[in-house]
């Protein structure tokens, strides 16, 4: 199996109309075809919860404490 890179993927946008408006849904994939072939898996999706934030890990370690911190303290 060839493993790759993050940087191999690219983001690929699908438009959808839903309660009279239009979304559109980024998947990572290799090329179009790859795009096309996860979006006809997306009815086995399993809902793993709401996106609060997405940190660019390129902030360090200070910030990987920060979120495990959220992660552990919700509160906080």
């Amino acid at each position: 199996m060839m493993k790759l890179t993050s940087s191999q993927y690219q983001t690929h946008l699908f438009t959808y109309r839903h309660d009279g408006a239009e979304w559109t849904l980024e998947i990572k994939a290799r090329d179009v075809h790859d795009a096309k072939e996860r979006l006809k898996t997306l009815p086995f999706a399993r809902y793993d919860g709401e996106l609060i934030a997405k940190v660019p890990v390129s902030l360090g370690p200070l910030m990987k404490m920060a979120v495990w911190l959220r992660n552990v303290c919700p509160a906080f």
